[in-house]
């Protein structure tokens, strides 16, 4: 995206042009008409688009329009190394990554140096991406990097941002403080992210080194550069992108009352549940709307199938449920079976579950499904003693009782039984142990020492704490 000058855009473009199959410009259409004749000599195609905050809000819509395998983005003050332009063929050929994070070293003060401590040092961008809408998500936040599903390698070869050196003090402070009111609050090395990034002038100090030769060449012909010599006239020609075609794919786009139409169905309503407990049972989610309901946790509308719990009397004993997002895109039309994830009440009893679609910070989608839950308790056991000894008694209570959840009370950090993967507790270590351990036995009914634990006192301990708050103890020796 650029909106000039077209002079700089275009020998950064020219740069390119040996190394990739194809150069996509969305040109600003506030921007004077020569940028258009100037990106034009060297793009593939030239397309305009209405501008509109947040700057990143087309992204998602320039992607799907690239025709290749991979994409690499670059701003128009943003010059490739050398390095980079002769590893990209390679780059994009390898088969175990699905992107790559590009490094930009900060110009300042001037074309031979750049900034060389943090902030500016460690500003890595995922700018090189497999081009496969599956694996991207593009969120709202002013600059905030795209999130890519997959592994990934850091690059050495770097992008020179040229911003310090081509823009004066007033207008990066300008931006500075436009980007902090678009998203107040973020902060790196300790300073406002914004401020610490573009003035530079505030650290006067701030270490520098030198643009290698093999790249100070380059940095300073695209610096330099004047308008080519335009091609064909395409100011008409361009054709025009609109704002609702870009808005259609942005994440932060607003939803229409349109949008809140759904269908939801239990696949076997769950009728008991253990108190306290995480379960899952499985909906038939229809979108009856005219937008398309992202997947995954990170997925931008926030729209989610969520829950809450009512009592006998009707009231709400649980508002805001676990909320599980869709396992895929679900399209306007569609359906598609979600298993749900629910934590039931922590007391037993009967209470009404009622599912619905959520629109987080928005509102709900009130087509809800209700199901009657009887919620039963969980029987709880404790067990403390030799290591070996506790492992047969797991094995002996998980045949006759599978239902049983069980407490290990670990009288060291290291003993084997750390590994088994139940849910542990500290055996009297300091004040804070002991809070933790009356908690935990507080929620069980019975504990069941088997052998010696290897800390006999905190094991007698542990045994009247049990007795005081009323559980039954077993004692087994070996």
């Amino acid at each position: 995206m650029t909106a000039g000058p077209g002079a700089r855009a275009a020998a950064i473009l020219g740069v390119l042009r040996d190394a990739v199959d194809e150069i996509f410009v969305a040109v600003d259409e506030r921007a004077d008409p020569a940028v258009l004749g100037a990106v034009g000599s060297v793009a593939d195609r030239v397309v305009r688009y209405p501008y509109a905050e947040p700057v990143d809000r087309p992204l998602s819509w320039l992607h799907a329009q690239c025709r290749g395998d991979w994409v690499l983005t670059i701003d128009d003050d943003e010059i490739p190394s050398t390095g980079l332009l002769a590893s990209l063929r390679e780059l994009v050929a390898a088969d175990n990554v699905t992107h790559y994070w590009l490094t930009r070293r900060w110009l300042w003060p001037d074309a031979a140096h750049y900034l060389a401590e943090p902030p500016w040092q460690s500003d890595f961008q995922p700018r090189l991406v497999r081009n496969d809408p599956k694996l991207l998500r593009f969120p709202t936040e002013t600059h905030r990097p795209i999130v890519i599903l997959g592994p990934s390698r850091y690059l050495e070869h770097p992008l020179y941002h040229a911003d310090c050196i081509v823009n004066p003090l007033e207008r990066r402070r300008a931006k500075a403080a436009k980007y902090e009111r678009l998203r107040p609050g973020k902060r790196i090395a300790g300073r406002p992210l914004n401020h610490a990034f573009y003035l530079p002038e505030r650290r006067p100090d701030a270490r520098t080194a030198a643009v290698p030769d093999e790249d100070r060449e380059l940095v300073d012909a695209v610096l330099a550069a004047e308008e080519p010599e335009a091609g064909p006239p395409i100011t008409d020609a361009a054709p025009a992108v609109t704002r609702e075609q870009i808005d259609l794919v942005w994440s932060g786009r607003t939803l229409g009352e349109g949008a809140y139409s759904a269908r939801l169905e239990f696949l076997g309503p769950p009728s008991e549940l253990p108190a306290g407990e995480q379960s899952t049972f499985e909906l038939r989610v229809v979108n009856l709307g005219d937008t398309i309901w992202p997947w995954g946790e990170e997925a931008e509308p926030e729209i989610r199938l969520a829950y809450r719990w009512y009592g006998s009397d009707g009231d709400a004993v649980v508002r805001d449920g676990l909320r599980t997002p869709f396992p895929a895109d679900l399209q306007p039309g569609e359906a598609a079976v979600v298993p749900v994830h629910v934590i039931a009440p922590a007391r037993t009893g009967r209470f009404r579950l009622v599912v619905d679609l959520v629109h987080e910070h928005v509102r709900w989608f009130d087509c809800a499904v209700e199901a009657e839950v009887d919620v039963a308790a969980v029987h709880r056991v404790a067990l403390m003693g030799d290591p070996e000894l506790v492992q047969e008694a797991i094995e002996e209570l998980l045949e006759r009782d599978p239902p049983v959840e069980l407490l290990l009370l670990d009288p060291e950090p290291s003993v084997d039984h750390r590994g088994f993967g139940y849910r542990r507790a500290p055996l009297l270590r300091g004040r804070g142990g002991v809070r933790e351990l009356v908690a935990e036995l507080s929620r069980c009914q019975r504990l069941l020492v088997v052998g010696d634990s290897g800390r006999p006192r905190r094991q007698r301990a542990a045994i009247l704490i049990a007795r005081a708050l009323g559980l039954e103890v077993e004692r087994r020796e070996p």
